[in-house]
């Protein structure tokens, strides 16, 4: 399968597979991408008979004729910054309103049930405490 990678790529993908920790994977990537590159052969190398066209510098010209080199460029990048900030901070603190909600619901679900609680014993402590009363009574008659 990896017959057609040069030695160092093949050795490299090796010790990918085998290693565990993300930032040894990135190097280890990068360390392969150099030297595909250094091994590669130059385009330059396939291009025999076939000149450089001007394309480019005559679309350059024309724009600089025009008066024109898109505009706005600034204004563009700072806008659509703004309106992504707005979308991120309506998604996050959406997220973090819904944690907080399911949090503070889990709280009054307690604090309610602890309460109930309280109110049932102190219900029972006052039965006992009226038929200690009454015998009491009983007992004074």
């Amino acid at each position: 399968r990896f017959n057609c990678l040069p030695l160092p790529t093949y050795l490299l993908i090796i010790l990918f597979k085998t290693t565990c920790k993300m930032k040894v994977r990135a190097l280890i990537l990068t360390i392969a991408a150099v030297a595909n590159s250094a091994i590669a052969q130059e385009y330059q190398d396939y291009a025999d008979g076939y000149e450089q066209d001007n394309l480019y510098q005559d679309y350059a010209t024309k724009q600089q004729e025009k008066g024109g080199g898109g505009g706005g460029g600034l204004v563009k990048s700072i806008g659509a910054f703004g309106i992504s900030y707005l979308i991120g901070a309506k998604v996050h603190s959406g997220r973090i309103a819904k944690k907080m909600k399911t949090k503070h619901l889990k709280d009054q679900k307690a604090l309610y049930t602890q309460y109930y609680n309280d109110v049932y014993r102190l219900e029972e402590q006052k039965a006992e405490q009226q038929s200690v009363i009454e015998q009491l009574q009983a007992a004074l008659a």
